[in-house]
């Protein structure tokens, strides 16, 4: 494993290519600010911006550390949720096997034919009709279960009665599992090594147990059923791992030693690699190349935990964040992405800083330039104004620059911490309908086995009068107590007249007649792989509830082309369908399931059939788009849905079948998707016509042209939407609104007060006198006035910065007093200018009205110059 070098971010950021724009665009305005910092403090105009430059670089290391563990964090969850799922499902896949050879051990025709030979050696014989017939059971089981390529019959001593693949030449074993079958407490033994039962094979995968004697007082032989390992780790692996993805997933073993591959060419079978045991993805190091990896342990199913093997997923460092990118964004609608950008529960308290402290630098920038500019104005000493002003303005560019930067890079953070949730929606939709799939495909073998149990035939063949039901319904519950997905099992005549069950809760159905329509559809198959499936709908079988019932027909034993009956087993849905879905909810870096994220399944039509949210009753429908339920077999849809006032992420993923089940050649279609919802705020966006108003809401009318040679300088602000002006006569600064002191008894039109140049300077609400349509901005400024030739200060709440302006004293119309009266604030008002008469009126105040105004304050502000 690599040095924590290696794994440390700024060494991995070197490998995300969705990083380098930002970083790029962040250092050329690092460039910037480095070069205006130094003119500014050549020029001493109020334009050192220092401050703002250390913040800007502050900002920037902090935005492209979130980039880059956001962009980790995608990756991550790539590898770990490939790795997990790899192992899970194939840890689900073998519990059946385990299930599979307890029961088929058990069979009355291998147990028959192991006695005889047991009794009559001769029976070994190749063209032995016994022999031939048990060979045509096994067949007709791998033709059923297709994940067996072999099943070998031995003797104790390990001599090999039969098997179904006969080109193999071997005729006795001295595999240690023989004797381990013939001896162990467990239910099965499992074997993975080469073993002489599969010469040239290098590791098979072998589930074997005894196979005791028709008194059942000793075992007389072991039967093994040889599981197709590589093809099902390969099916595992194709549903994980696009061609174009450079992910590669493996299962290693107990000792890290490779045992599957979905790269055989960069990670071969028997290779040992080095685990990533921390449950965290690590730089490791393979064949001289550098992988990110993970290796994730398997979560189990009901209670088996496989033989102790692991998932582990890697992708080479130098493509491992190329997925990371957020393409999975790119068909959300542009209304609904900005919805969730403003309202998204998922961002952390330092990502929503970001934007705030950028816009934060900007203001600190633009009072900068508005003091500068001021300064520049009112200083008659002033050197070089021009180079001044030039420099001023870049510096307001800069600022505005700086802003968009920030606002893009936020929102490509933003839109990869919300991709990663639809990729996970996805991967983890594809997921439960894979389970549901592999589950249900066990299933239609299970009723199509049971078919073909010599018992059932005997008894169905014989005589209405003389059945011994009893002893069906014995096999019956033997086989529930094996199999417990199912809530019922039952056997029905040739007239679909229940005649045993395994749950006893149904003893009222014996002797009833079924009537439904996948009993009528059992009674008419005519093939010994046909199996009917009801709809999910309520069953009398499953106490008025939807489930699904697998049935098939049961053939005759003289005659195998009639059907004396059928076997049919009520799947328990309820919870079953539940578990598959809560195992495939999202969950969170550290394991733990991500809050409000539920997952349903449901019919082409919408129609739930089942949900990890309880409150979600089957029948219902899920109000979203008809283009998550309109797929073909396979595919998928990923979005964004309002649902219950919220956002969600929404994956979905039809249905595609397993092996055999709902491929090419079976005539079952059920068409399923499941839906993986993840919510993504906590509210919907609103629009607030009233809300605070943002700095960067303003944008400065052009300037004015003086037309003649008496002008006057103004600098402009912002109160709520109007925009107002005072003359350069007055010294001015602006500077932020902290530590305003309130003032006891002060009226509602005065803020408070601050202390400045060791003055106590009131701060006056100008939106109290001032018209305005729009509410107080978040951030707001104070202008601070002085009184030309005396130490009288005021100030103001200002909600933006404009600039400074030369505006034509013919272009001034005073406010008649008529109108204003004699103490209104709004002195005058610049006629606009050229063809537009539309543009915003400039309004420029009256400073000696203000100060009659403040002079009432005389015995509430103590110790003030006024």
């Amino acid at each position: 494993m690599e040095s924590d070098e290696q794994n440390d971010l700024n060494y991995l950021s070197k490998f995300m290519v969705g990083l380098h724009r930002d970083q790029e665009r962040l250092r050329d305005i690092q460039a910037k600010y480095d070069n205006l910092t130094l003119l500014g403090q050549m020029l001493s105009a109020g334009t050192d911006i220092t401050s703002m430059r250390t913040d800007f670089s502050a900002l920037a290391g902090i935005l492209l550390g979130q980039l880059a563990s956001e962009l980790h964090n995608k990756a991550i969850l790539n590898l770990k949720s490939t790795a997990r799922i790899a192992i899970d499902i194939l840890i689900r896949n073998l519990f059946e096997r385990t299930a599979d050879i307890g029961f088929l051990a058990t069979d009355s025709d291998i147990r028959s034919y192991t006695q005889a030979c047991e009794e009559d050696p001769t029976s070994i014989r190749s063209d032995d009709p016994r022999k031939i017939a048990l060979q045509t059971r096994f067949r007709e089981y791998v033709n059923k279960y297709s994940v067996y390529h072999d099943i070998i019959l031995l003797a104790p001593d390990g001599a090999i009665l039969a098997r179904l693949d006969d080109t193999h030449t071997v005729t006795h074993s001295k595999d240690p599992l023989i004797s381990a079958s013939l001896s162990t407490a467990e239910a099965y033994v499992e074997t993975f090594r080469p073993t002489d039962l599969l010469p040239g094979e290098d590791s098979p995968l072998i589930y074997s147990y005894r196979v005791m004697s028709k008194d059942v007082s000793r075992p007389i032989g072991v039967l093994c059923l040889c599981f197709r390992f590589q093809d099902e780790c390969q099916r595992i692996f194709r549903s994980l791992v696009t061609e174009s993805d450079w992910t590669v997933v493996t299962i290693l073993d107990t000792d890290g030693r490779i045992i599957a591959s979905s790269d055989i060419y960069q990670f071969p079978v028997g290779a040992k690699i080095l685990q990533v045991k921390d449950d965290e993805c690590r730089v490791t190091r393979f064949a001289g190349r550098e992988y990110l990896a993970t290796t994730q342990q398997t979560q189990g199913y009901q209670g088996y935990m496989g033989p102790g093997w692991q998932g582990h997923s890697l992708a080479p460092l130098n493509h491992a964040f190329e997925m990371a990118i957020a393409h999975e964004i790119a068909q959300v609608p542009t209304s609904i992405l900005t919805g969730v950008l403003e309202t998204a529960s998922l961002f952390s308290s330092d990502l929503r800083a970001i934007p705030l402290r950028a816009a934060s630098i900007q203001r600190e920038l633009n009072r900068a330039v508005w003091n500068g500019s001021v300064w520049i104005s009112q200083d008659s000493r002033a050197l070089n104004t021009s180079f001044a002003k030039v420099l001023l303005r870049e510096i307001g560019n800069t600022g505005i620059h700086t802003l968009d930067v920030f606002s893009q890079s936020t929102t490509n953070l933003y839109k990869t911490v919300i991709s990663s949730v639809l990729y996970n929606c996805s991967l983890q939709a594809a997921l439960a309908i894979d389970i549901m799939d592999r589950n249900l495909y066990e299933r239609a073998n299970d009723c199509r086995w049971w078919a073909f149990t010599r018992v059932f035939r005997e008894v169905l063949e014989g005589p209405d009068d003389v059945m011994d039901t009893q002893k069906l319904g014995l096999i019956l519950r033997d086989i529930n107590r094996l199999y417990t997905v199912y809530h019922n099992l039952l056997v029905f005549d040739h007239s679909a007249k229940v005649i045993a069950i395994s749950n006893q809760a149904y003893s009222s159905m014996l002797g009833k007649t079924l009537r439904a329509d996948w009993v009528m559809s059992t009674q008419d198959l005519n093939d010994r792989q046909g199996y009917c499936v009801s709809a999910f709908e309520p069953s009398d079988l499953y106490a008025g509830c939807p489930s699904y019932i697998y049935a098939a027909a049961i053939p005759g034993l003289i005659n195998d082309k009639k059907v004396v009956g059928g076997v049919a087993i009520v799947f328990d849905s309820a919870p079953q369908l539940r578990a598959m879905l809560l195992d495939a909810l999202p969950r969170n870096r550290d394991g733990s399931l991500v809050e409000g994220a539920f997952a349903v399944f449901a019919e082409r039509n919408g129609r739930i059939v089942a949900s990890s949210d309880e409150t979600i009753a089957p029948g219902t429908t899920l109000p979203v788009g008809r283009e998550f339920f309109d797929l073909s077999a396979g595919n998928g849809h990923t979005n964004i849905v309002e649902f219950n006032g919220k956002y969600y992420g929404v994956g979905s993923q039809m249905s595609s079948g397993y092996r055999e089940y709902k491929g090419e050649t079976d005539d079952y279609r059920n068409d399923i998707v499941a839906l993986v919802l993840v919510p993504l705020s906590k509210q919907l966006h609103q629009s607030d016509a009233h809300g605070t108003v943002q700095h960067q809401a303003h944008r400065d009318p052009a300037p004015y042209r003086p037309t003649g040679d008496d002008t006057i300088e103004v600098a402009n602000f912002y109160v709520g939407s109007g925009w107002y002006g005072i003359p350069l006569e007055y010294e001015m600064e602006a500077i932020d609104d902290k530590h305003i002191t309130g003032i006891p008894e002060a009226p509602d039109w005065i803020h408070g007060c601050i202390l400045y140049h060791n003055h106590v300077v009131p701060i006056v609400d100008l939106s109290t006198f001032l018209p305005s349509n729009s509410g107080r901005a978040s951030d707001p400024q104070i202008v601070v006035v002085r009184v030309p030739g005396q130490q009288v200060y005021f100030g103001f709440i200002v909600d933006d910065l404009g600039d400074t302006r030369e505006i034509s004293l013919s272009a001034l119309e005073a406010m008649p007093n008529s109108v204003a009266g004699s103490t209104a604030l709004i002195e005058s008002i610049v006629k606009p200018q050229g063809e537009d008469q539309n543009q915003q009126l400039l309004m420029l105040l009256s400073v000696r009205h203000l100060l009659e105004r403040l002079s009432l304050l005389e015995n509430v502000v103590q110790g003030s110059a006024l």
